[in-house]
């Protein structure tokens, strides 16, 4: 076992390769996952945060040229983000997963129902894309979340994995529900109608901002390496470009950032004043999320990838390509419980 001193964000050792042997299958991403993790945090840039500033940051042409960048760095992120979808499905369906056969045949069921409606609601026209068919999306894709985090969880796997992916849950399930109470409010006008659903949404985010410091625990980083030394200074910068480019932003559009943040990744718990805040979370996400990738466990890495989809989508999502990217990131968590169980069992 590689020797190290765990980080304050680390409880749980590294393993050889050799012990890694026993979930091969499962301990490594599918292939195309960090290509879509990477363009997914592409969209959220461009499409997200910067076209959003409009024509007071950007001119008609640099919007222009923006507006066909972000569009390049979606597509990208849905079509490889498919292609890792359908590795997981095919994973965590088969015998490989070691579960029964009522929970591989509701993946299998409900991911390849999910893929092809998600797939023409990308590519085409936004005006298809009817409300109804928003909802449907939404409730086949928080069903597959579930099942996935339930096969996560079927065997004892580390305790911070499994926190996560009940943190993970508790957001996604939150977020659903305060949509559902906001749906059923608006047409029976129930006075209360806006508490409940802010009661659901302010418990989902919260959960949402937890995950990643849940996974944070599952990494260790043995700073007396090289490889150690460089994640902890990586996962430092990570969060210092979160958090300096919070600051850029709140001084860019001032009293517009809670909108514009709202706007890319669905945050709204803090008081408008104390927007500014959230870069403290984000910028813990950030550093988590370098970290894993830094790791010499394959699993861990998976970690990492799986992270980078749930934080690029934001909280609770709408759109179907960030739908997307939070059912593969909740798949990848489920993937990497499975191979953590088997490695310990």
């Amino acid at each position: 076992m590689t020797e190290g001193i765990d980080s304050s964000l680390a409880a749980v050792a590294e393993v050889t390769p050799a012990e890694d042997e026993g979930s091969p299958y499962f301990a490594a991403a599918p292939p195309l996952a960090w290509m879509a993790g990477a363009a997914a945090l592409a969209d959220m840039i461009l499409n997200r945060v910067l076209i959003r500033l409009g024509s007071d940051a950007w001119s008609p042409d640099a919007l222009l040229r923006l507006d066909t960048w972000g569009g390049f760095a979606r597509n990208l992120s849905v079509v490889s983000a498919l292609v890792a979808l359908g590795f997981c499905l095919a994973s965590l369906s088969s015998t490989r997963s070691e579960l029964p056969f009522s929970p591989r045949a509701g993946i299998a069921s409900f991911g390849w129902l999910l893929v092809p409606i998600v797939t023409l609601m990308t590519f085409l026209p936004r005006a298809w894309t009817t409300p109804e068919l928003v909802i449907i999306v939404a409730g086949l894709a928080h069903a597959t979340i579930l099942l996935f985090i339930l096969a996560g969880m079927r065997w004892r796997s580390t305790r911070p994995v499994a926190v996560a992916m009940v943190l993970t849950l508790v957001a996604a399930l939150s977020g659903v529900l305060s949509m559902v109470v906001n749906l059923v409010g608006e047409r029976t006008f129930w006075e209360h109608t806006e508490r409940l659903s802010n009661a659901f949404r302010w418990s989902g985010e919260l959960a949402y901002l937890a995950a990643p410091i849940a996974i944070g625990f599952a990494i260790s980083i043995p700073w007396r390496e090289l490889r150690g030394k460089t994640a902890i200074v990586l996962s430092a910068l990570a969060a210092g470009v979160v958090a300096a480019g919070m600051i850029i932003w709140k001084h860019a559009v001032g009293r517009d950032l809670p909108d514009l943040l709202y706007g890319a990744l669905r945050l709204d718990f803090l008081p408008d004043r104390d927007f500014i805040l959230y870069a403290i979370p984000l910028g813990v996400g950030a550093a988590v999320t370098v970290a894993a990738i830094m790791s010499k466990d394959a699993a861990r890495r998976q970690l990492g990838a799986g992270l980078l989809m749930l934080l690029s989508a934001g909280y609770a999502p709408r759109t179907p390509s960030a739908l997307l990217m939070t059912v593969l990131g909740v798949a990848l968590l489920a993937r990497v419980g499975i191979a953590l169980a088997k490695r310990h069992r």
